[in-house]
């Protein structure tokens, strides 16, 4: 067996460039790998496998449409097979999907073949162990047992795989628990991916006017890239929404777990600022209750929160970490700036676009307000999208967030460093942190003023110049 490079092993998942750092056949040994890490995690005495919970070695996976999907599929399972795991194929559907089979089929691990909002030339593995995202060290762990070839053999036949289609469940679980109080006129953009197996006929059974979007399904995602976050990869939603005169438009990743909305004059509303509307709207059924949410999300998140009767609680970035913060404090709800939101009120404890934009069209529903309206009357600021600083590794990006965080200087500020460098004044923040996904420096900025926006960006320009980057800011 060849060796697999250590740098598809991410914080949250694994992941990476098809036939660059990671090989569909790499799948093989990452499932020899995950089915011994099964085995080992669940011998409950020392006499050997008969103390094994059979339960505990039945998986659920779940693809997207990329075209590597399917070789990565069929590597994976073969691996799986050959330490003895019972495997459940979900085929292709959207991540939250995935998840909510774990449940449905009351079943604790899951593994879902997709790359998110990476490009179609990528693809990876999201991994659920006992209904918990694996940490950055338990990859980390997996990788090393990888390397070592010290897997478990206890091959079962190929043809012990059961077949299961999970989205009719998925869409009536949706419908019954969400109601909406009057029809809205709504855009999707699904940007190819797999929300487009439900999007349409789930907003539709709603009662939503729904004006589709980009809602055929192509892993080459070709009118767009399926990251929402980029503001040039809502126009099309942007330009639809106006000239059809649409309450709102509504754009998903790739897997459909992060989401991003425009308001009818196509207006971007950021995860941030669809949280504030979700915690007062919560926080009336739960008062005090907690609210996490991550470093990137705006100063008028917790002062909302503080308003709507909760408790704001920040954490690091990345979905992984979200889940188990939440999970850490028991907080009702949370949210990153990037689109992941969980919603535990009424859900479940994963981030589910699909739900979450169900639940956004039924809180908008409540009001005779229009949601360009709605949205017009929470707090706003300037601020920015995340930007992204590219490095050629991630190993040169981090040695350079090590220096900013040394020699970084900024009088009156206060500092935090539980994620990268954030800075915060009375008027104004600013953020650097290292990507987890990418080999990257992100950055975002927000002020009550253009200007004071302006001063904060300047000020990272300089701290950047500091460290020899002098041109080709991404700001």
């Amino acid at each position: 067996m060849k060796n697999i490079s250590k740098d598809i092993f991410k914080a949250y998942d694994i992941r990476g460039e098809i036939g660059k750092d990671f090989i569909p056949e790499d799948a093989y040994q990452i499932g020899l790998g995950i089915g011994t890490q099964l085995w080992a995690s669940r011998v409950n005495d020392a006499s050997g496998m008969s103390a094994i919970n059979k339960q505990a070695l039945r998986l659920l996976i779940g693809q997207d449409a990329r075209v590597s999907s399917p070789e990565i599929v069929t590597q994976l399972q073969r691996g799986l097979l050959e330490t003895g795991c019972e495997i459940i194929d979900l085929g292709i559907i959207p991540t939250p999907a995935l998840y909510f089979a774990l449940s449905h089929y009351q079943i604790g691990n899951g593994l879902m073949i997709t790359a998110s909002h990476n490009p179609a030339s990528h693809n990876g593995i999201k991994m659920v162990f006992d209904n918990t995202p694996l940490s950055k060290e338990e990859i980390q762990q997996l990788y090393r047992l990888i390397q070592s070839g010290k897997f478990i053999s206890k091959p079962l036949p190929r043809d012990s795989i059961r077949k299961q289609n999970i989205l009719a469940a998925y869409q009536e679980a949706i419908v019954n628990n969400v109601s909406l109080q009057r029809p809205l006129r709504i855009a999707i953009d699904c940007c190819n991916g797999v929300a487009s197996l439900v999007a349409e006929a789930l907003f539709s059974e709603l009662g939503c006017e729904v004006f589709p979007l980009y809602c055929q399904l192509d892993g080459t995602f070709p009118n767009h890239p399926p990251d929402p976050t980029k503001p040039e990869h809502l126009a099309a939603l942007q330009q639809l929404v106006m000239e059809q005169q649409l309450d709102i438009g509504l754009a998903f990743d790739g897997d459909a777990d992060r989401m991003i909305a425009v308001d009818g004059n196509g207006k971007i509303l950021w995860p941030d600022r669809i949280m504030i509307l979700f915690a007062q709207s919560i926080l009336k059924q739960y008062p005090q209750a907690k609210v996490a949410f991550d470093v990137k999300c705006s100063y008028l998140l917790p002062q909302a929160i503080i308003k709507a009767g909760g408790e704001p609680s920040v954490c690091v970035s990345g979905h992984s970490h979200l889940k188990s913060h939440m999970k850490q404090i028991n907080a009702i709800m949370g949210g990153e700036f990037s689109g992941h939101i969980i919603l535990r009120d009424r859900w479940s404890c994963f981030d589910d676009a699909l739900y979450n934009a169900a639940r956004l069209l039924e809180i908008l529903s409540e009001s005779i307000l229009s949601p360009t309206q709605i949205f017009a009357e929470i707090p706003d600021s300037y601020s920015t999208p995340e930007y992204l600083l590219y490095f050629h590794n991630s190993a040169k990006a981090r040695k350079a967030m090590a220096i900013i965080i040394e020699i970084a200087d900024f009088p009156l500020a206060t500092y935090a460093l539980i994620d990268g460098l954030r800075i915060d004044y009375k008027d104004a923040w600013g953020l650097v942190r290292v990507s987890n996904t990418t080999p990257t420096l992100t950055f975002r900025f927000e002020a009550e003023t253009a200007q004071r926006l302006e001063t904060i960006k300047q000020q990272f320009r300089d701290l950047l110049a500091h460290i020899g980057i002098t041109s080709n800011f991404p700001f």
